[in-house]
């Protein structure tokens, strides 16, 4: 496959987080490995033909971790979403 198909492997990854977390397992994944493909490249050789698109980290919740409980605060819609073609429900 090709780059055009590199939005598939989001749904890859999604499915194999759910997997792993209906195992216990969580996960983090991370696309700033592709910034850094060719440091990895120099650690791991991989053929020519692959290119780092990202990683993933899995492993046990430290609940004892207080940066995990801080709140996540979210853009409101407004800022994130463009509606195209009339009205979005939200703002009828």
């Amino acid at each position: 496959m090709g780059s055009p198909q590199w939005a598939d492997l989001g749904m890859y990854l999604q499915t194999v987080m759910l997997l792993l977390r209906a195992e216990g397992l969580h996960t983090c994944p991370q696309m700033a490995w592709s910034v850094y493909r060719r440091t990895v490249a120099e650690v791991l050789s991989p053929p020519d033909r692959l290119v780092l698109f990202c990683g993933m980290s899995i492993g046990f919740e430290d609940a004892d971790d207080a940066a995990r409980h801080a709140p996540t605060v979210r853009a409101p819609l407004t800022e994130t979403v463009t509606f195209v073609g009339g009205q979005s429900k939200r703002n009828r």
